[in-house]
C-alpha cells in the first residue's frame, strides 16, 4: 500500500481503497428484518456512504456474492450445545436479513481518490465559459489510512445506537447484564 501511495504522490496523482472494519460480539438479533429504517445493514450502509468520498460498501463477501450460487453463499446454521445456534461460515458479513445473527460484522467501504491533485485536470472558467486547467492545492496522495478510522468509528456509532435501542439501559453495567442474559437465552432456546 505504502509502495503505491508513493508511486501516485511521485505521479503527482491521487489514489483511493477499500477499507475494512470487523467488528465481533454484537449480539444476535440487533437490528428489523421488517423495518427497512431499521434494518442494521442499512443503517451501516447509510452511515458508511456517508463519509466523503465513499462510494460504496458492502458486507461480508459483498459482491462476489452475485458470482456464487446460493448454496455457496448461505451461511449454514449449526448448533452446539456450549455456544447454541451458530453460522458455520460467514459469506454474509454477520447479517440475516437486516439483523445480526452473531457472527463477526465485517463492513467493507470503498473510497474514490481524492480530488486535489498535483496534476490538475481540465476545468472550465464559470465567468468567461473558456477552458483553463483546475487549480493545484495542497494535496494527500491518499486518504484512506486516515479515512479507515473514520469508518470505523462510524461503524461503532451506528451499532452503539443500535444496540441501545434493543436494550433499553441507562448504565453500562446494566447494558452489559442485558446483554449476557440474552445471550443466555439463545444459548438455551
Amino acid at each position: 500500500m505504502r509502495d503505491k501511495i508513493d508511486a501516485a504522490k511521485k505521479a503527482g496523482d491521487t489514489i483511493g481503497g477499500i477499507v475494512q472494519t470487523v467488528v465481533e460480539g454484537v449480539p444476535v438479533g440487533i437490528g428489523s428484518y421488517v423495518h427497512y429504517d431499521r434494518k442494521l445493514d442499512g443503517r451501516i450502509a447509510q452511515g458508511v456512504v456517508s463519509i466523503n468520498a465513499f462510494k460504496g460498501v458492502s458486507f461480508g463477501e459483498g459482491f462476489k456474492c452475485a458470482e456464487l450460487p446460493g448454496s455457496e453463499v448461505q451461511d449454514e446454521i449449526l448448533y452446539d450445545a456450549e455456544q447454541g445456534y451458530y453460522r458455520g461460515s460467514n459469506h454474509l458479513g454477520g447479517f440475516e436479513g437486516g439483523m445480526s445473527n452473531g457472527m463477526p460484522i465485517v463492513v467493507s467501504g470503498v473510497m474514490k481518490p481524492i480530488p486535489t491533485l498535483y496534476k490538475p485536470l481540465n476545468s472550465v472558467d464559470i465567468n468567461t465559459k473558456e477552458p483553463f486547467k483546475a487549480s493545484i492545492e495542497r494535496s494527500d496522495s491518499c486518504a484512506v489510512p486516515a479515512a479507515s478510522v473514520v469508518m470505523e468509528n462510524v461503524v461503532a456509532f451506528e451499532l452503539a445506537k443500535a444496540v441501545l435501542e434493543e436494550f433499553h439501559s441507562n448504565h453500562i453495567d446494566q447494558l452489559k447484564e442485558q446483554i449476557e442474559a440474552q445471550r443466555q437465552i439463545n444459548i438455551e432456546y
